[in-house]
């Protein structure tokens, strides 16, 4: 694997370190001479001899850039500026920002650099910054790419350029340059503020997002830079984890607690990387990475049940979050287990998937007994009249304004006071009758908590989907599928569209499709997903990585097939298929009709069928208005 190399100056583990005193000026050319002790920190990729160098200049360093031989500067479609110098190319991805961070790593606060000057003189340039303020330092991450390189990016595919949802930060990826509004020296971030803190904390999970996204632009048009920034990504994250296997986040308190969500994550973009090729540093940080996953459980009386993060360890862990929670002992669980369902099905998934990639067979009992706590909680139906009626008056709060409105007048007042006393007992009352699948299919993210959290639906939806995959189980097919079908009839996909903070569950309801429909043949969700899209491209979103088709956990890396990319940006393409049976969904979510042609074409002829079922006149293919074409291969 290619990996970090370290200037003669360590790269300095504080982020508010400062950098080895590098003169008045940074010359360009120097930043990527390993022992110079200018670049704090170099990473070079042995495939394709380009080499990135995350510089880091703090209040008192220096602020002025110069670059001799210059031919040429351009702004690139994918972002950022490329400079031609010599026989050499740089590209700068972003614009230095000025970052504060926080003695964990937390990013507190960033803004532009400032420009003091400019000047161009002959064949040389340079840039002088205002020094930034005393705590805060200067990050900027500079490329040296071979010309075939750099020629990709300055012409982008359509499909490049289409936004792509991110699972952590739920925010959009679009051009190879926003790889930088999240990855700075050598860490990726989630780009945005969290909640309790308002920092920005180290997400595995963004990371495996981005990484999905770019393996599927490199299988789809044979794009060197997709991979090149992907193994860039991977050797961030492998470097990143810790000696005693542990990825670390605080998100919640100030001891850098790890989220055990995002920790499998991490280990999910280990895992797609050795699917396409054994890797001895990947394999190592990976079987550390599984060690410390399989340790973070407890047991109840039905099996295993993995923790969502450190902080359930223990009560006095938990006093120093900021949630308040029922002190419940139901299932035989301790009280400081949430038992919440995602993290343990990802756990379940994470360690199996581990199993088949590495034939390391010593998580097998632990996850066996983790399937039966799953099937366990998941079949739970105490007290189901009370059940019926409390979700029936909850169910109002499902609907969009428009439906709600039109309640009468009694109906909007048990709605009201649903929202202000029932649900806040709700807790205590799955505390003492204990139950996460509700009547008519809603599925509650956690047990005990003191919170609410219908868009955790969508979500759990997603990561059953994918558990449903890797095991087949009755109890998960049933909850799954009622899920899926009260998410229609609800009204809360529209409610979620009305809450500026639950938008994000969007995100995850198509996500949770494109496995659905990997798994079920039925037209039905085909239809969904379609819709969904058409969603995510009104609210500027982006589409879930997955649909690019190379999700390897979804789809073995042998059998992913390329996703075309369409001569007209505008489309939007869901990639449901893999070799020998391809599956396409195209998306047209403008006013108008648009004709369907190729820049890049399926890799085999296809039959196409319009929404309603109807055969599409392959000689004359059109995406309607506010519409979708459905292909497969031909019967």
């Amino acid at each position: 694997m290619t990996e970090f190399l370290l200037a003669a100056a360590a790269a300095p583990v504080n982020p508010t370190s400062a950098s080895p005193d590098i003169g008045s000026a940074i010359d360009l050319r120097r930043l990527f001479e390993a022992g110079s002790g200018l670049g704090n920190r170099l990473w070079a990729d042995t495939a394709s001899a380009a080499v990135c160098a995350f510089v880091r200049i703090p209040a008192d360093g220096a602020t002025r850039f110069r670059v001799e031989a210059l031919q040429g500067v351009e702004l690139l479609p994918h972002g950022g500026w490329l400079l031609r110098a010599g026989d050499a190319c740089y590209w700068i991805p972003a614009a230095p920002i000025e970052r504060r961070y926080d003695q964990q790593g937390h990013i507190q606060s960033e803004r532009p650099a400032t420009t003091a000057a400019t000047a161009l003189d002959g064949q040389a340039a340079s840039l002088t910054l205002r020094a930034p303020a005393h705590g805060a330092v200067l990050d900027l991450a500079l490329w040296r790419l071979p010309p075939a390189l750099a020629d990709e990016l300055r012409a982008p595919l359509a499909l490049e350029l289409q936004p792509a949802y991110l699972w952590g930060s739920h925010t959009r990826f679009g051009r190879a340059a926003d790889l930088y509004l999240h990855l700075t020296h050598g860490v990726v971030y989630e780009n945005r503020y969290a909640w309790p803190f308002k920092i920005r904390v180290a997400s595995e999970n963004d990371a495996h997002a981005i990484g999905v996204q770019l393996a599927g632009l490199q299988r789809a048009g044979g794009r060197a830079w997709a991979g090149l920034l992907s193994r860039q990504v991977l050797a961030c994250v492998v470097d990143r984890l810790g000696p005693d296997g542990a990825f670390r986040h605080g998100v919640w308190t100030d001891g850098m607690e790890s989220h055990y969500r995002l920790h499998c994550s991490g280990m999910h973009l280990m895992m797609d990387a050795l699917a396409q090729g054994p890797d001895a540093q990947v394999e190592a940080a990976l079987r550390r990475a599984a060690a410390f996953l399989a340790q973070q459980h407890e047991r109840l009386a039905a099996g295993v049940w993995f923790l969502h993060d450190e902080l359930e360890l223990s009560v006095e862990r938990m006093k120093q979050g900021p949630f308040r929670w029922v002190a419940s002992r139901a299932l035989g669980k301790s009280e400081a287990n949430m038992l919440v369902l995602n993290t343990q099905l990802d756990a379940s998934i994470a360690l199996d998937r581990y199993r088949d990639i590495t034939g390391d067979e010593k998580f097998a009992e632990l996850v066996m007994s983790a399937r039966q706590a799953t099937q366990a909680v998941l079949g739970l139906r105490p007290a189901e009249t009370l059940y019926r009626c409390i979700f029936w008056c909850i169910g109002l709060s499902f609907l969009p304004t428009p439906q709600a409105s039109a309640l009468p007048a009694w109906k909007r007042a048990l709605k009201r006071l649903t929202w202000q006393t029932l649900i806040p007992r709700l807790p205590d009352i799955k505390a003492r009758f204990p139950r996460l699948v509700m009547p008519g299919g809603y599925i509650d993210r956690e047990l005990t908590l003191r919170t609410w959290a219908h868009d955790y639906h969508a979500i759990n939806l997603m990561d059953l989907a994918r558990y449903l995959r890797r095991f087949d189980d009755p109890v998960v097919r049933r909850v799954l599928v009622e899920g899926l079908a009260f998410t229609r009839r609800s009204g809360i996909l529209q409610r979620w569209q009305e809450l500026d903070y639950q938008k994000y569950a969007l995100g995850f309801w198509a996500e949770a499709l494109y496995h659905v429909c990997t798994l079920f043949p039925d037209a039905q969700y085909r239809q969904w997903l379609a819709e969904a899209m058409l969603v995510l491209e009104d609210l500027k979103i982006g589409q879930p990585p997955s649909l690019l088709g190379a999700n390897a956990e979804a789809v073995p890396v042998a059998q992913q097939m390329p996703c075309p990319s369409p001569a007209d940006a505008q489309l939007r393409v869901a990639n449901l298929g893999r070799r020998r049976a391809p599956e396409l969904l195209v998306v047209n979510a403008t006013d108008t009709p648009l004709p369907l042609g190729w820049e890049i074409a399926p890799v085999e002829t296809l039959a196409w069928q319009q929404a309603d079922g109807n055969p599409a006149e392959p000689h004359a293919l059109q995406v309607p208005a506010r519409g979708w074409l459905w292909a497969r291969t031909p019967h």
